[in-house]
């Protein structure tokens, strides 16, 4: 339609009706793209608005699992410690009783952690990151990701020590399964209802062994170390959620 009237025009030479039909052409097309700009910004806060809502949810269930996965590596920690003073004592130790088993056994316990920044994660795999219009809060984002990693890769390092600590105690101790029953915990305590089933066929070789108890010793060590480094992450997941909670922090 406005384009027969331009070359209506155009043939009457009414360079007046040019102008104007020309002059809505252009402003149509210019308020078309202002629409779509606004549009795209609109869609792009909201996106942003859900990122950092998902963040700020995802930050507060990880500091609820880091606080239950350090008390549970403080309890590690303690029976590591125990074992390692138990195996300097001959009379106790050579007792062999359910606490002293159940010590051994649980000298390779080193719980995994089980959580992560899934979402901050995703964002910075995609690039959505960039959506949140905050340097600092982008930069915190980074910073917390990386300590993550950091602490998985602790865990695999430090596993190792564990490990090599629990097949040294089990062969050194006689370690031997008995019978095919279930091991069940007691209500209310770290201790497991039928360790009767393991022998530790030859307690005279762990007791006061002094490669073991070095081991052990190790293990203990490196179980107080990690679990110092998850408390610091504990405190950085802290900040970390103070600053995604700044209203300064909104997209």
């Amino acid at each position: 339609m406005i384009l027969r009237r331009l070359t209506d025009a155009f043939r009457k030479q009414d360079w007046f009706t040019v102008v104007i039909e020309t002059l809505i052409v252009v402003l149509g097309v210019f308020i078309g793209l202002q629409v779509n700009n606004w549009n795209a910004a609109r869609v792009a806060r909201s996106d942003a608005a859900d990122l950092l809502s998902r963040l700020r949810i995802e930050v507060e269930s990880t500091r609820a699992d880091i606080a239950d996965y350090i008390a549970l590596n403080e309890l590690i920690l303690t029976d590591a410690k125990r074992l390692a003073v138990r195996l300097g004592n001959s009379e106790t130790c050579l007792a062999m009783d359910d606490e002293m088993k159940g010590l051994i056994l649980g000298i390779g316990d080193f719980a995994p952690p089980r959580f992560s920044l899934s979402s901050a994660n995703e964002a910075l795999e995609t690039g959505r990151l960039s959506l949140i219009g905050s340097p600092e809060i982008r930069e915190s984002v980074r910073e917390m990701a990386d300590q993550m990693a950091f602490m998985d890769n602790q865990w695999q390092r430090y596993v190792r020590v564990k490990q090599d600590t629990e097949k040294a105690a089990f062969t050194a101790a006689g370690l031997r399964l008995m019978t095919e029953s279930d091991l069940e915990a007691r209500p209310g305590t770290n201790v497991l209802a039928g360790l009767d089933q393991y022998e530790m066929t030859t307690p005279d070789r762990i007791c006061g062994n002094s490669e073991v108890m070095a081991l052990v010793s190790n293990a203990a060590l490196t179980q107080h170390l990690y679990t110092i480094y998850v408390g610091q992450i504990a405190d950085r997941l802290d900040a970390y959620a103070a600053a995604l909670s700044d209203t300064k922090a909104q997209p």
